[in-house]
């Protein structure tokens, strides 16, 4: 699905002539539809992948993460430079783009793939510390290609915070059955991410 998602963005970029978020947007999309269909492939109920209202603990997980996202963030603040990520100009020049992808597609799409899909299928077969695992390394992996031409340091501090994400993300899932948990962690760790560009020197 991951080589799938970036031939997709990179095929509509090349041929489409499309700015860099459409190609963005298409592979969080791929990573959504994709998803969707290998669950319905697999015949299970759509609850069994985290498709469920369940509100208990929405609170503690967004607490949990925004003091966990806020504490990865304190060097990005004591070093503005760790806060210069390299990435397309029509993306952080639009904020409205950015915001969009990072806070509401990028949240979504991808935890029903890592925390929907892919969690859902290891509880399913009785694997719960794999579930919480396996995604959380496939997450981090995925963003160490997106962010591979930051510096060293931004680099550990992305791939650490998307770690972390991804940890509290999967226990929620597995603790609470639903996707609302993982996606609350997830927009709240992106949310500190974009203060923190929004307040770095190279945006203001």
């Amino acid at each position: 699905m991951f080589v799938v998602g970036g031939a997709l963005a990179w095929l509509i970029m090349i041929f489409a002539s499309t700015p860099t978020w459409v190609s963005g947007l298409a592979t969080q999309l791929t990573f959504l539809t994709a998803s969707l269909a290998i669950m319905k492939l697999l015949n299970r109920s759509w609850s069994e992948f985290g498709f469920k209202i369940r509100c208990l603990g929405l609170l503690r997980a967004s607490i949990i993460s925004l003091v966990s996202s806020s504490a990865l963030a304190l060097p990005a603040l004591l070093l503005p430079k760790l806060s210069h990520t390299k990435a397309p100009a029509e993306l952080t020049e639009n904020l409205l783009v950015l915001a969009t992808l990072s806070l509401l597609a990028s949240p979504i799409c991808e935890e029903v793939f890592f925390r929907g899909l892919l969690q859902g299928y290891l509880l399913l077969k009785g694997h719960r510390r794999l579930s919480i695992a396996v995604p959380a390394l496939l997450f981090s992996a995925v963003h160490a290609i997106s962010f591979s031409s930051s510096c060293f340091m931004a680099l550990l501090i992305i791939l650490l915070g998307a770690l972390i994400l991804s940890l509290i993300a999967g226990y929620f899932r597995a603790m609470k059955g639903s996707l609302l948990h993982p996606i609350a962690v997830h927009f709240w760790f992106n949310f500190t991410g974009f203060i923190i560009y929004l307040t770095s020197p190279h945006h203001i």
